[in-house]
């Protein structure tokens, strides 16, 4: 809960004080995906793993900034970007119902929602919402009935300080469409990024605020600048910047002058530094994903001009990486969650098996994608399986394998289904493979020789299934997730063909192999060829 200072430095904004350039500290989060249980970082360290993050931790960084910004006369907001739940048992079990507790606990003042905070539908979507103590903002998240968000979340709120009114807008992105069941999000759209947030401003500016922050759910690209050029090169050429799929925020922060900072989720890539457009001058920030960090911006406001006259990282850099050997928990926040981890990790512990080398995932099909998809196709007895590359959010680090790792690999909680296809249709579901953009997939049962030089739908040179020519006219079963038989991530020709249950899981698949075949090491042979 917000402590005690901080309500008499809230209230305190309102009150008349001479002209001066204060400091508003914004720590952030985003793409928690349940992560209020504390990890190994693997990453750091894979066979000594420092332990870091979880919500004990945060929970005593925000009480110590909050307590040195009570001594110095400056003030906090503590905001969530989205995607607050999907990938822990902890998270997952309750569908995102202990994290909002926590969160509550903790004393959030907003959150906007991301697309994986709509998996299990927009129902559930808008229970989070109902539960938070604190406002749910997404200004293009609306009832298409009405074109109006829908009840308990808000376009926007305000906060003022020292008599400057803040407006902070918050954003989901519109490709939610394509990474949900639409199934699920029946009655609802997500609107057009750039308009939504133009019209919010301008009901802002009526409303009084001297500045805009944007609460994004868009992310922020590693290499930002090649999408400025883009939007200026559009208007070189005197055109409407247009692009087929969701704004990033360094194309939003240029064509929307007027955005002081944009606090940024959905892309799991922190920022040490805070980009700046060169042209708008809007700072971004974004964190790491999984609750391992908090993001740290002061922002010095000038109470006279209001604006922001700059930006400070108390810590040296703008994420700040949890290490319990530098940070002690709250206690009071480490009970809390500890409750919820007896109910929810119950046997995730269990030695099923060992990694002799670690088996790492990444941009490209990789090892952790080809044992998954070997799992699929063992699990289901199919000739050929497919699983979303995006579905796949961590390695297995070298050692000893329990339930919670692969749960973290793979925490969508998915079932298996089986289609049967013949040998055209084989082709044309994998040709859509081919065109990346999130169609990109982890292949099992067959390989492939892909010549990206050739028009899309047609970039199959050769498809070899069970080692045999694939037979234009010969039946198949093809193995896959529900998401993808439901015609996710592009693959909407998925859609024209009856799925089966196959009866297991994808996590029980991948159990199953795991203990089947352990010690595993990483396969290293690509069953796709890329050629020129």
């Amino acid at each position: 809960m917000r402590t005690a200072a901080a309500l008499l430095l809230l209230s305190a904004a309102s009150a008349p004080c001479l002209a001066r350039v204060f400091t508003l500290d914004i720590l952030h989060t985003n793409d928690v995906h349940g992560g209020i249980v504390s990890r190994d970082a693997t990453f750091l360290n894979p066979d000594f793993p420092p332990e870091i993050g979880g919500a004990a931790w945060l929970a005593s960084y925000v009480d110590s900034v909050r307590r040195e910004a009570a001594g110095t006369g400056g003030y906090v907001l503590l905001l969530d970007a989205g995607d607050i739940y999907q990938g822990t048992p902890v998270g997952g079990y309750d569908l995102g119902a202990s994290v909002v507790r926590w969160m509550n606990f903790v004393g959030y003042d907003a959150m906007t929602l991301g697309n994986h905070d709509f998996d299990d539908g927009a129902a559930n979507a808008l229970a989070i919402a109902a539960a938070a103590d604190f406002p749910v903002l997404s200004c293009n998240f609306v009832e298409e009935a009405t074109g109006l968000p829908p009840c308990g979340i808000e376009p926007m709120t305000f906060f003022e300080f020292e008599g400057v009114k803040i407006a902070l807008i918050g954003l989901s992105t519109s490709d939610t469409w394509g990474l949900v069941d639409p199934a699920l999000l029946e009655g609802y759209s997500f609107l057009d990024e750039e308009e939504s947030v133009g019209a919010a401003m301008e009901e802002a500016r009526r409303s009084g605020a001297d500045i805009v922050f944007v609460l994004s759910h868009l992310g922020q690209p590693s290499d930002p600048g090649r999408y400025v050029e883009s939007v200026r090169q559009a208007w070189i050429s005197g055109e409407e910047f247009d692009k087929e799929f969701a704004l990033n925020n360094a194309e939003l922060s240029s064509l929307l002058p007027g955005i002081a900072l944009i606090v940024s989720g959905h892309i799991h890539y922190g920022l040490a530094r805070p980009w700046v457009n060169p042209f708008t001058g809007t700072i971004v920030v974004q964190g790491y994903a999984n609750g391992t960090g908090v993001g740290h911006i002061r922002l010095l406001i000038d109470s006279e001009a209001r604006t922001v006259t700059g930006y400070e990282l108390p810590r040296g850099e703008e994420i700040v990486n949890l290490l319990h050997d530098e940070f002690q928990p709250d206690p009071e926040a480490l009970a809390l969650i500890e409750s919820f981890r007896t109910v929810a990790e119950a046997g995730m512990d269990e030695v099923i098996g060992e990694a002799l080398e670690e088996i790492p995932r990444g941009g490209a099909e990789h090892p952790m994608g080809r044992l998954v998809a070997d799992a699929v196709l063992e699990c289901t007895g199919a000739d050929v399986a497919l699983v979303n590359r995006g579905g796949i959010r961590s390695s297995i680090p070298r050692g000893l394998i329990t339930p919670r790792m692969i749960y973290e690999a793979i925490p969508f909680e998915e079932d298996l289904y089986l289609v049967e296809v013949t040998g055209a249709q084989l082709r044309r579901i994998l040709e859509t493979g081919m065109q990346g953009r999130r169609r990109d997939m982890e292949p099992a049962g067959f390989t492939a020789v892909r010549n990206q030089a050739l028009p899309d739908m047609a970039k199959i040179e050769s498809l070899i299934v069970g080692g045999e020519p694939v037979d234009s006219s010969r039946a198949y079963v093809l193995a896959t997730t529900g998401y993808l038989v439901q015609g996710n991530v592009g693959y909407d020709v998925m859609r024209e063909f009856e799925a089966v249950p196959a009866g297991c899981t994808l996590f029980d698949a991948v159990v199953a192999y795991v203990k089947a075949h352990s010690p595993l090491e990483p396969d290293e042979v690509p069953r796709i060829r890329w050629t020129e």
